[in-house]
């Protein structure tokens, strides 16, 4: 085990009653779990995703922590929180 290691989950769902195919648009809600697997206390400073959709078309998404947070998470914690794409 690392002292700095971290496991990322990704669950995602497609909303069919926010989507419209008619017009090839497709919503989807994603939850993302972020778990300390290390050894020691760490903190999510930021994040930076590499999206890849079916298109095979690429978007990346950089920022200052996740949803306004910055968690501290000590080993074996775990922050998880949950937000859309189209």
């Amino acid at each position: 085990m690392s002292a700095y290691d971290f496991t990322v989950t990704v669950r995602t769902q497609h909303l069919p009653e926010q989507s419209n195919p008619e017009r090839d648009n497709y919503v989807f809600s994603y939850t993302i779990t972020i778990r300390n697997t290390g050894s020691v206390p760490a903190q999510l400073i930021s994040r930076h995703w590499v999206i890849t959709d079916a298109n095979n078309r690429t978007q990346e998404v950089s920022g200052l922590g996740v949803v306004g947070h910055q968690p501290l998470l000590k080993p074996g914690e775990h922050f998880e929180y949950t937000s859309g794409t189209q």
